[in-house]
Formats: C-alpha cells, sequence, structure tokens
C-alpha cells in the first residue's frame, strides 16, 4: 500500500515561520528518499502556530526540492478562489513538475469567519457557491474542454490542457458523492471524522464504480500517526497532538492550540473532563511501535478497502517528526 505526508507547517514551540519552512524542507527531502508516495500540504488561515496558508506556493518549494515524490494540496479550499485562478497555478505547476502534481479540492473554507470574510473582500453575506459547478469549470480550463456557446470558452491558459492528478476531500458523504459524480479520486480526512471513515470510504468505491467511469477508483485515508520503537515513547510523542485537540473540542482560542513539547505534554495534569475528551478523540490517531502501527493500518485497509495511508502530520519537534517518518517507511515497506 502506498504511504504519504500531509504537512501543517507546524511553528514548533520557540521557533519561527522561518524555522518552520526549513524543518519542512528537510522533511521533504527525507520523505522522498523514503520512498513516500505524495507530500501534501494543508491549507489553513488565521492560525498562529501553522503556517500553510499557500499550498501551491509550497508547492512550488516541495517540487525543487524532490525528485520522487507527487506534491500536492490538500487542499485547495474552493470558496477561497476562483475556478479560473486555481487552474492558472496548476497549470504553472504541471508544466513545472510534469507528472508529479496533485490537486486536493476540498469544500470547506479552511478558516474561521473574519478570515472568510477577509479572503473574499466582503462583508456582506458570504457568497454561496456550488462546489461541483466549480470543480466542473477547473476541468474545463484545465483541459480546454469548455462546451460550445459556454461564457467562458474564450479564457486561454497557455499550452493546455493539463492533467494533474485531481482528488477531491472530505471528511463526509458531501465529498465522496463529488468525488463519484467526477470519477475523481478521494481523499478522506480520518482525523476529522472517525467514526463514519470506514463505512464511507468502503462507500466510495462502490459509488464510484456503479457512476461507469473509465478510471478505477482510488481513496487515501488520513489519520494521526504517531509511530516510536516503543508503544511508551510513541504515546510520549503523540501527547503534544491530543492536548492540542483536545483544547479545541473544549473551545480553546486560536493562540491556545500551540503544540507543548513532549516534556511539557508528559508533565500535563488532565481534568476529569480533558480526559473524558481525550478518549473521545482516540479514533483520529494511530499510535504505537512499528508492529502495532502496521497492524492498524492493514486492518483499516481490510477494512475501508484504501490505497493509501497518509500521515497528517502533528509531530511537536523535528527531531521526533523525522525519526518518526524513518520508522514509518521501514514498517511499510517490510
Amino acid at each position: 500500500m502506498n504511504y504519504s505526508i500531509l504537512d501543517y507547517v507546524h511553528i514548533f514551540k520557540g521557533e519561527t515561520p522561518q524555522q518552520a519552512l526549513e524543518n519542512t524542507k528537510e522533511t521533504l527531502e527525507l520523505a522522498d528518499s523514503l520512498d513516500y508516495k505524495r507530500y501534501w500540504f494543508t491549507e489553513h488561515h488565521n492560525a498562529t502556530t501553522i503556517f500553510s496558508m499557500a499550498p501551491d506556493l509550497l508547492m512550488m518549494l516541495a517540487g525543487t526540492l524532490t525528485k520522487n515524490m507527487n506534491i500536492g494540496a490538500g487542499g485547495i479550499m474552493l470558496p477561497n478562489y476562483s475556478p479560473y485562478k486555481v487552474a492558472e497555478n496548476f497549470a504553472i505547476l504541471e508544466a513545472a513538475f510534469p507528472n508529479r502534481v496533485d490537486l486536493g479540492m476540498g469544500r470547506a473554507s479552511g478558516t474561521d469567519l473574519l478570515a472568510k470574510i477577509a479572503l473574499q473582500m466582503t462583508r456582506e453575506k458570504m457568497i454561496e457557491v456550488n462546489t461541483a459547478d466549480q470543480i466542473q469549470e477547473i476541468i474545463y480550463h484545465l483541459t480546454k474542454s469548455f462546451p460550445v456557446g459556454h461564457p467562458l470558452q474564450e479564457l486561454n491558459i497557455p499550452g493546455a490542457p493539463y492533467k494533474p492528478n485531481m482528488f477531491m476531500l472530505g471528511s463526509s458523504d458531501g465529498g465522496l458523492s463529488l468525488a463519484a459524480k467526477f470519477g475523481l479520486k478521494f481523499a478522506f480526512a480520518g482525523q476529522l471524522n472517525p467514526r463514519q471513515d470506514v463505512q464511507l470510504l468502503k462507500q466510495y468505491k462502490h459509488s464510484f464504480e456503479a457512476q461507469g467511469h473509465e478510471e478505477k477508483p482510488y481513496s487515501i485515508l488520513s489519520k494521526f500517526i504517531f509511530v516510536a520503537d516503543t508503544e511508551e515513547e510513541a504515546k510520549l510523542a503523540a501527547l503534544p497532538a491530543e492536548i492540542s485537540w483536545m483544547k479545541m473540542y473544549m473551545g480553546a482560542k486560536t493562540e491556545e492550540l500551540q503544540l507543548l513539547s513532549v516534556e511539557e505534554a508528559a508533565n500535563y495534569e488532565f481534568t476529569p473532563d480533558e480526559l473524558a475528551i481525550r478518549e473521545q478523540n482516540k479514533g483520529r490517531f494511530i499510535i504505537g511501535n512499528p508492529v502495532q502501527v502496521k497492524t492498524q493500518i492493514q486492518e483499516l485497509e481490510r477494512t475501508a478497502l484504501i490505497d493509501e495511508i497518509m500521515v497528517a502530520d502533528f509531530y511537536a519537534d523535528q527531531r521526533t517528526r523525522l525519526k518518526g517518518y524513518t520508522l514509518f517507511a521501514e514498517l511499510m515497506k517490510a
């Protein structure tokens, strides 16, 4: 099974945005040498410790540093863009890195109301966008396939047609239905909706085949994955992420979601309510030594019919992160 990485570009505690990018560069080069299938960037806005506001720009950086992996957006959040601009940006990426570009598209804005207003440059009622129409228009632009009479058919992108790998992102059946409708690959955010990941990923395969597409369905499942030499070390590595997600679900402000260091997390004292939330969040995580992690992934491959597992990156420091990715690649190859 293929394996890959979803990078949030965390600014680790005590570090700067510049250091976050240096960490990502180092991780990219390691992942490319360890046969990771693809390396994606999230899109988040108005966050204090996540530096992935522009995944397409980060993809250009990634493409120049790697030779083997696919580079991608996980994803481009469609409410923030015009389809034409998405198509233009990905035409440039595809021209720069042929056959290595993944366009993952999401239905959400990836941010809060204030940032959404700033991104759309309006304080009026938020513009309602039809995601299916946006996807169709992006396909038309990239493949130069507008139907005769379409009002945008005279628009040009030099060198078109382009065919990046197109994925629909989702954490519900909404993304699934669009993937099946357009014959797109499907990436499910299991770290966001762990209760439905198996059910909906199986449903995607069946729905895709029922549509009669010529291509085969292809599915990715992402989870927060922490692997270390021992189960105890893996649990310690995962603790900062568990605390951050626990705080988020308890209504903490953005600036309170900074990942603690492993040492700080080890000394954190949970209240009974926090322990209950932490327990509820367990399905978002795969944590353990290499044998334990491999067993859990094999079970997901069997039950969810997935083609690829993606690590949603929430390590709290670079040293632990690189060690984890090295061990993960080794267990996936074994």
